[in-house]
């Protein structure tokens, strides 16, 4: 890919908490010369949004303060 990144470096920061392909371009300058790679790039992202995990949400509390 561009700027020696790689899909694999790419997954791993969207894993550590990138969520666009600006996080990507600030993190890794990929996609900031001829900008060829951002569809791949941003594929990328998109398939990470469909099939990573829904952080689990806290429980509510239903004690009895009401």
């Amino acid at each position: 890919m561009c700027s020696f990144v790689d899909e694999k470096e790419i997954k791993s920061l969207l894993n550590k908490g990138a969520i666009s392909i600006s996080d990507i371009q600030n993190l890794t300058r990929a996609g900031t010369s001829c900008g060829r790679c951002l569809p791949m790039i941003d594929e990328i992202i998109e398939l990470h949004k469909k099939t990573k995990p829904k952080e689990q949400q806290e429980k509510l509390d239903f004690g009895s303060k009401r």
